[in-house]
């Protein structure tokens, strides 16, 4: 039995690039971004419903052959003790895994990547050092984080890392840094920020930053690292 499943999004074609996925919702973080825009996730997962593996199953077995993978999110998945449970479970459907993690539970990630569980992996790198208990909404020890990108660059899986520039939170300075700290990765992705469903109802107010600024930075930061821009208008990175 696989527990923690809070949501199922039976097919999408925006979680995981030039693959058509199923979405797997999983209950709980250990963060509390103030813009996180899954607040249900993170803060009352208990009153979500409990979806059954066996309802996915069957929808994914229906659609074998169409489908590309699954992306597992959250919440944070990696809180879940029987996530490599429920990731082998997947693969052994014949479908790709595509993880979503924030990174503080290094020793999860790296076990995981170990035993060839995930196809592709995504860690969202919050802020800037400095800047990151303010944007995870808790104190935060930065090695943990470090641990996780270290284990990603340095396993040779595809994958990428997220940044959602956030006014107050992110500016082009704080994207600089975050490159620099990810340098050797595959791609850094600049995330727009939508503020309709933000955790924090202070920031529900807040307006986004222009399209054009999230083009500039990413611009900027592909001197250091391949950089695109997903939710804005397309901007791709220069191949090279």
């Amino acid at each position: 039995m696989i527990s923690g499943i809070k949501g199922f999004l039976p097919v999408s074609m925006l979680d995981w690039e030039r693959k058509l996925c199923a979405v797997v919702f999983m209950g709980g973080c250990s963060f509390r971004c103030p813009f996180c825009h899954n607040p249900d996730l993170v803060l009352s997962p208990e009153r979500l419903e409990d979806i059954s593996w066996e309802e996915i199953a069957a929808h994914l077995s229906e659609k074998r052959g169409w489908l590309d993978g699954v992306t597992v999110t959250g919440g944070e998945p990696t809180l879940h003790t029987d996530l490599g449970h429920l990731l082998s479970l997947i693969r052994s459907m014949g479908l790709e895994v595509k993880l979503d993690t924030n990174g503080y539970q290094p020793e999860a990630v790296k076990d995981l990547l170990a035993a060839g569980l995930v196809d592709f992996i995504a860690m969202d790198v919050k802020a800037a050092p400095e800047r990151y208990a303010k944007a995870a909404g808790r104190l935060i020890d930065l090695r943990r984080i470090n641990r996780s990108i270290s284990t990603i660059i340095r396993s040779g899986l595809p994958h990428e890392f997220r940044c959602t520039v956030v006014p107050g939170f992110t500016d082009l300075r704080d994207l600089l840094q975050v490159a620099a700290w990810i340098d050797g990765a595959q791609s850094l992705t600049l995330q727009q920020f939508q503020p309709s469903e933000a955790l924090d109802p202070a920031l529900r107010e807040l307006r986004a930053l222009p399209d054009e600024t999230l083009h500039a930075w990413a611009k900027a930061c592909c001197e250091v690292v391949p950089t695109a821009v997903r939710g804005a208008g397309a901007y791709a990175p220069p191949r090279v």
